[in-house]
């Protein structure tokens, strides 16, 4: 159980969402009211996404990932389509991006909040600092899933452990704080760094230059901007669903993987709830808002004047403790959130091959598993290959990588597709044997409970795809990433037919495949 649940937690990144939600976030629409943005994301996490994919995976207790029911439910090309932009593309994007983020801001932050020297700083974040920290950073998130499940979870239970040990010193500094504590701890650092640009300096500054940031301290609750938070917050609630994809692995399953799917939301969703609450109290949202601005804008008067070595939510949090090792601790949050992804993304691949593999739709070697660590290494090699070419991309221009915005899409093709897979899931003929054999068949009068956590889910999604797709700060990055998704989408489309066509020829009929789960 704590296993399963650590993959859901660590894959939500509850300590880089802290830092979305804030930076971001707060960005797009600075008079978003974070708190009940959280409390509502979470909600719909809960009992949307955590309870989809957790009863599907539970059902079909497979490792692989949403190819699995997509495969059994909808259709094995919509099966593979999803899968291959899911465990392939975005894996790949996930480790090219969250990998440089071990540099900056990961290194910068924690440089920044020990008061490192600023060419340390600086180096972190130069081409070559991030393609060393990143690959190092990716080889080593290859080489703890290559030896097995078991080195794995052992990383997984230290990381997770500092991690919450680090957030939680980092909460308690923000909440024993006063606004009056902040704002002179901030000027302070602000005169001793040469700059002037002070406390209410910066709002004044950053809303001079046409930004409209949040009219006071405190945000009156505006539902528009609202939910417009919510593609920033779904970073810490609503990646829970990597569980699915080991499934397989999973000891008592029926149980474990929804109770991890339903965790791996609720706790992210209480910690993100904290610091909410905290940073507008402490800080203000007037002022995050300008800092957001600068972070994300990268240009104007008030970036010129900033003087400070770092943007970051942490940086910024640490200045309240005049103690070392808690500014080490503070500066760590985010590192020790950030690590884990490499890891996962190399699970999440790996395991949703070796089930394209078994159904056939792929080359055999798929399905290898090294007979000294029990793993399938060599679709860890494929995937170490690409991350890393993803890696010098954002090393040499990050842009080329971020004017891809995967979380868009990602959310229509995973969690909106496997919503699809859990509405049609008690009514389609071909999975009727699966659904009879289900632990999840409760009802909410007279419709499944699954069926109402679809629709939750499906909800959800939309409101996500809505503000990608509207908002000025979003929208043109959204439109890159169709053309992408959509590339992919159809060359898995003729992956599918190729292989049926191939195996065809060799006298075997693969949809007699996807009429039962695979035997492993």
């Amino acid at each position: 159980m704590l296993d399963t649940f650590g993959i859901g937690f660590m894959n939500n990144g509850v300590g880089v969402g802290v830092w979305t939600m804030a930076s971001w976030g707060l960005y797009v629409l600075p008079t978003g009211d974070m708190m009940w943005a959280t409390i509502l994301a979470t909600i719909m996490c809960v009992l949307g996404i955590a309870i989809v994919w957790g009863f599907l995976g539970g059902s079909m207790p497979r490792s692989g990932g949403d190819y699995i029911a997509n495969s059994r439910i909808i259709h094995p090309a919509v099966g593979i389509a999803m899968s291959m932009t899911n465990a392939g593309f975005v894996m790949t994007m996930w480790i090219a991006t969250l990998g440089p983020w071990m540099a900056d801001p990961g290194m910068t932050t924690l440089l920044a909040s020990i008061g490192a020297e600023q060419s340390w700083i600086d180096w972190c974040a130069s081409a070559t600092g991030i393609f060393v920290i990143a690959t190092l950073s990716n080889i080593w998130g290859f080489y703890v899933v290559v030896v097995g499940l078991k080195m794995y979870n052992i990383n997984q239970r230290v990381i997770m452990i500092a991690g919450f040990f680090c957030l939680i010193v980092a909460g308690i500094v923000l909440t024993t704080a006063s606004h009056t504590d902040f704002v002179n701890a901030y000027d302070g650092a602000v005169t001793d760094a040469g700059g002037t640009m002070l406390y209410q300096d910066t709002i004044d500054t950053v809303a001079g230059e046409g930004v409209a940031l949040n009219d006071g301290m405190k945000p009156e609750f505006d539902l528009y901007a609202t939910l417009a938070l919510f593609p920033a917050v779904a970073w810490a609630t609503a990646y829970g669903y990597q569980i699915t994809f080991i499934c397989g692995e999973v000891k008592r399953p029926q149980r474990n993987i929804v109770l991890g799917q339903v965790l791996a939301a609720l706790i992210p969703g209480f910690f993100l709830s904290w610091f909410a609450v905290g940073l507008v109290n402490v800080m203000g949202q007037d002022f995050m808002g300008a800092i957001a601005w600068m972070e994300n804008n990268g240009e104007g008067a008030a970036y010129d004047e900033y003087v400070l070595p770092s943007f970051n939510t942490f940086y910024l949090i640490s200045l309240l403790s005049g103690s070392a090792a808690v500014q080490f601790l503070i500066g760590l949050v985010f590192i020790l959130f950030d690590v884990l992804w490499m890891p996962i993304s190399y699970i999440a691949f790996s395991r949703a091959a070796f089930a394209w593999g078994m159904d056939r739709l792929g080359p055999m070697w798929f399905t290898d598993v090294n007979p000294k660590y029990h793993s399938p290494v060599k679709n860890n090699i494929v995937m170490l290959a690409m991350s890393e070419i993803g890696i010098a991309i954002y090393a040499l221009n990050a842009d080329t990588l971020l004017g891809i915005v995967i979380v868009a899409l990602e959310a229509l093709s995973a969690w909106g597709v496997m919503a699809v897979s859990g509405l049609l899931f008690p009514y389609v003929k071909k999975a009727k044997t699966i659904w009879e054999a289900s632990p999840y068949k409760f009802h909410l009068g007279p419709i499944y409970l699954l069926t109402v956590a679809s629709l939750i889910n499906l909800l959800f999604v939309g409101i996500l795809i809505y503000y990608f797709f509207t908002l000025d700060n979003l929208e043109p990055f959204s439109r890159g990433g169709v053309m992408v998704y959509s590339v992919i989408w159809v060359f898995s489309v003729i992956w599918y037919f190729a292989w049926v066509s191939h195996w065809k020829k060799q006298g075997i009929d693969l949809k007699l495949a996807w009429k039962e789960l695979p035997p492993a």
